[in-house]
């Protein structure tokens, strides 16, 4: 993006100790992992193909009338996502388990910045949507997904791409809410469990569905908090092909930004500091992006679209 004043691209890596760093009102932060993947890998790619699609991508979103060049913000690298054995004295019964403790250790050891995390396969929001739910006891999740990711484990791994919302479900508060959005695929167990928790809600695959939610929760003196978590494969192949697990019929790529504009406008009052307000969206994911999969490229632009709202969102 040559007409940011940062670099070249929007998305570009700064040193924790860049002055940058520490006047930014939001950042990048890459996780580079597809170890939990079950159909085809090379989401692990996901961060690095989004950066250098980023050249492609103007600072300026016309739909929201805004620009990157006009806030401050950073790309902090990439989390280590090697997976820690029993031995490394990080907790956890399981490898899936571990590889998620050793991400949140890394993510609470950075700045503390509103963040998009780039994936990578779903597992590693993981850490994100868990110190959201900490954070915020009222947080809204917002998940576009081709599947539901409630399933109870994989293979025996209960921390999985797969099993990722079921994890963050049973961390959930009876405040607290996912809204599901482009899903058309799961097993029998979870359409029911959807059914069954309230705290689920599986929205209809409209742009109208979803901007009737949006606007529901962004009415009112009280606006919550709000979480997107997005997996690529809950957009349409033919837009987005470059992703492990496609389904067909998917949203259409127009509709989510649409949704991303209008959550992207959406203000709530400042926690700590009273008349001021804030972002509604406190934190954001986008994984499951696999770039030697599309090599069109068209994957990887179509993201970094996406991710230029979300980091507008958050600011």
């Amino acid at each position: 993006m040559s007409s940011h004043a940062q670099s070249t691209r929007f998305l570009e890596s700064l040193a924790l100790d860049d002055p940058r760093a520490a006047t930014a009102q939001a950042a990048i932060l890459g996780v580079p992992y597809d170890g939990a993947v079950t159909y085809r890998g090379g989401a692990s790619g996901g961060p690095e193909g989004l950066r250098l699609a980023s050249d492609s991508i103007e600072s300026y979103c016309p739909k929201l009338d805004r620009d990157l060049a006009d806030h401050r913000y950073v790309d902090l690298g990439d989390l280590d996502c090697a997976v820690p054995g029993p031995e490394a004295g990080v907790a956890g019964a399981t490898p899936g388990e571990r590889l998620v403790r050793s991400l949140r250790q890394q993510l609470d050891a950075l700045p503390d910045l509103p963040l998009v995390a780039i994936g990578g396969d779903h597992l590693v929001a993981h850490p994100f949507l868990e110190r959201a739910l900490e954070r915020h006891p009222n947080l809204q999740i917002i998940h576009i997904d081709a599947h539901m990711d409630l399933r109870a484990e994989w293979e025996g791994e209960p921390y999985n791409h797969a099993t990722v919302l079921g994890r963050i479900r049973d961390r959930m508060g009876p405040d607290q809410r996912i809204h599901q959005w482009g899903i058309r695929s799961g097993e029998r167990v979870e359409y029911r469990l959807a059914a069954e928790d309230p705290r689920v809600e599986l929205l209809a695959p409209t742009r109208a569905a979803m901007l009737e939610r949006v606007a529901a929760l962004l009415a009112g003196p009280e606006v919550p908090p709000i979480y997107l978590t997005i997996d690529v494969d809950g957009i349409d192949p033919a837009d987005i092909p470059g992703t492990g697990t496609p389904e067909p019929d998917g949203l259409q790529f127009g509709d989510v930004e649409a949704v991303l504009g209008a959550l992207a406008r959406g203000r709530r009052r400042s926690e700590g500091s009273e008349g001021s307000e804030a972002p509604a969206v406190v934190g954001a994911d986008l994984v499951e992006l696999a770039p030697a999969l599309d090599p069109t490229g068209r994957s990887n632009v179509a993201a970094a679209r996406l991710v230029r709202s979300l980091l507008l969102a958050l600011m």
